[in-house]
């Protein structure tokens, strides 16, 4: 929740409009490409709780009934990509066993 520090009523939670007003304001004072959203940010928290809980406890953080609502938010970096990969090629490389 952002609070309205800048305008009546003081103190008070900032509408979602204001709020992306905000970041539309600061994104082109930043001088970025295109202008970061609020929703942007659950985004980025969506990837963060997965990477740090699971699929499950990032539906609980986020309010989702659904688990597909929860999907949507999900975007595995490069790194987990990989690790994944290599995790299941490790799995199918056979060992060497003891020499006869």
């Amino acid at each position: 929740m952002f609070v309205n520090l800048f305008g009546e009523p003081l103190g008070a939670p900032m509408r979602y409009s204001r709020v992306a007003q905000l970041f539309s304001s600061l994104s082109s004072r930043a001088g970025l490409g295109r202008p970061v959203t609020p929703h942007m940010l659950r985004h980025a928290a969506g990837s963060a709780l997965m990477e740090a809980g699971g699929l499950d406890v990032t539906q609980a953080l986020l309010g989702h009934a659904s688990i597909t609502s929860t999907q949507i938010y999900l975007h595995p970096t490069r790194e987990r990509q990989r690790a994944a990969v290599d995790r299941v090629a490790a799995l199918r490389t056979p060992t060497a066993g003891p020499s006869s």
